[in-house]
This record gives C-alpha cells, structure tokens and sequence, in this order.
C-alpha cells in the first residue's frame, strides 16, 4: 500500500513538473493581425491629374424638332445601337478630403463621328482619405459643351451631361485608380436637310439629338 502510494505522489509531482517546464519554456503565440492605413488621397497636394478613357454604349435617342416663332415642337424617340469609346485627362482641385472638382477633356470615338467633349467635372468621396481598407466610393457629375468634327452633318457645338458613382482603388503602395459608371446625355445639333421644297427654311428649324448612354470609365491617377 505504501509503494502504491508513493508511486501516485511521485507521478503526480513528475505531472506537475513537466507543466511548469512546458509554461516556463514553450511560450503562447497569439497571432495579431497587423493593420495597414491606405492613403487613397494626399490632402497635401490639393492638384490631382488623372489620365483614362471611357466606353460608351447608347441605348435610346430623342429627336426633338421646334420651329421658331411658332408653338409647333415635335419629340419622338428612336431606337439607336450607337457605341463608342474616349480617352480623356483631367485637372481637378481639392476642397478638404472628400471634394474634388476640375475639367476634363479629350476625344470621343463614335459610330457618328468624331467629338471633343470638355467638362467641368464635381466628384465627391465618401469617408476619410485615409482608410483601412484598399477602395473608397464616390458619386460625380459633369457637365459642359461638346464639339464635333463632322461640320457637314452636325452643328460644331453641342452638350453633354453625365452623373453616376465609382470607387477609388488603391493599387500597390501608392497607385490609385478610379472606376466609374454612370448614365450621360449627349446633344448634337443635325443640319436640316435643304435639298428638297419646303415652305419653311432651314434656319426656321431647330433640330436636337438627346442621345441616353451609359458609361463605363477608369481613370489612373498620375499625381
């Protein structure tokens, strides 16, 4: 009885010494993870210019046809499969961390022709400019004139207007690219057609094309 005894307390010590050692010399590792802050904008630069393209996909027109002096407007829609593309570049100014407003400019390549459109631009980025994370969203608007290159077919002179959202992407260590995507409203202004008799002349006519695109752009910013 005694032996068995003192083979309990001697095992029981030997348990109790291999625990104290594995405390004393395997440490416990709690694996941290560690947070990176990603600047997606630099509030000490307040002039950002950014370099990319669009691509460009109507899906509806709206022919509107007025005749001056008189009450007499006819608007009728049509069906059109007009696409196109549009390199641009842009400068914009920075209010504080979330607003961003500038110009942008460049050339549209289209089914119709050939334009330059030229824009002011108002983007706006939601949250700090310093995030925890690689993106951050924003909305945008634009709006200006747009001139076209096919002088015997449209006047040189139209509009566009264009409002959507994007997200700001963070790529490597200080890369940023702007996705976008967004509904615009081109106008161009066709010449009317003289060829023929008619009891109105053709400066008596006002003639406009509201063409309903939706864009897809990126922009890279180049600083």
């Amino acid at each position: 009885m005694k032996k068995i005894l003192m083979l309990l307390i001697w095992g029981v010590f030997c348990a109790t010494s291999v625990v104290e050692a594995q405390q004393y010399f395997i440490p416990k590792y709690k694996g941290e993870k560690v947070k990176r802050d990603f600047i997606t904008d630099n509030p000490q630069r307040k002039w950002t210019v950014t370099f990319g393209g669009t691509y460009n996909m109507a899906f509806g027109m709206t022919d509107r046809i007025a005749l001056k002096h008189q009450d007499d407007v006819v608007s009728y829609p049509r069906e059109i499969g007009l696409s196109g593309a549009s390199a641009l570049l842009g400068v914009g100014y920075k209010f504080g961390e979330n607003i961003v407003t500038g110009v942008e400019t460049g050339v549209l390549f289209q089914d119709n022709g050939y334009a330059m459109p030229l824009y002011g631009t108002f983007n706006y980025y939601y949250g700090p400019a310093t995030v925890q994370h690689r993106y951050r969203f924003f909305n945008y608007v634009h709006l200006g004139p747009q001139f076209y290159f096919n002088p015997s077919r449209t006047k040189s002179v139209g509009a566009m207007a264009g409002i959507g959202g994007g997200m700001r992407l963070v790529v490597g260590q200080t890369g940023k690219i702007d996705f976008r995507l967004g509904y615009q409203i081109n106008l161009r202004r066709p010449k009317v057609d003289t060829s023929g008799g008619y009891d109105i002349p053709a400066s008596q006519v006002d003639y406009k094309q509201f063409a309903h695109v939706l864009q897809v752009g990126v922009g890279i910013m180049l600083f």
